[in-house]
């Protein structure tokens, strides 16, 4: 998985203007607090900091979108953190992108704040949180 691939789906899941470039991706795969799990046609980023970590992106390429590889990702990813102690995962996601809410609640993510107007487009950033543990500061 190079920068140039993740840059591609990331842009094909996106759309023009909204997709990160390559040298985007290649400063997160060469930063050690972030992680890139999965694979070219379906990833997640995150930045790690102690017992927290922020979902940064997660695009799944359109050619396999629709076939529950992002929520098993995303399951998985979660597992993962859970076993190297982080509690709380956090994200912001588009209040207009229905999938990936459909996904993030089913993952066990709980809004707790709107950020209005966030997003080039005016939607509002629904803010989320996942606690994978009992010591999440809840």
């Amino acid at each position: 998985m190079t920068d140039e691939d993740l840059a591609l789906t990331h842009l094909a899941a996106f759309g023009p203007g909204k997709g990160w470039s390559a040298g985007d991706f290649a400063n997160y795969l060469a930063d050690p607090t972030a992680l890139v799990e999965g694979d070219a046609s379906c990833f997640i980023v995150l930045r790690l900091a102690g017992p927290e970590a922020e979902i940064l992106t997660v695009a799944t390429h359109p050619d396999v979108q629709g076939q529950g590889r992002a929520q098993a990702l995303l399951t998985h990813t979660l597992d993962h953190l859970r076993n190297v102690g982080v509690e709380d995962v956090f994200l912001d996601v588009s209040e207009t992108n229905a999938a990936a809410l459909h996904v993030y609640k089913k993952a066990g993510f709980e809004a707790f704040a709107t950020r209005r107007a966030y997003y080039r487009d005016g939607s509002a950033a629904i803010c989320m949180k996942a606690a994978l543990s009992a010591a999440s500061s809840a």
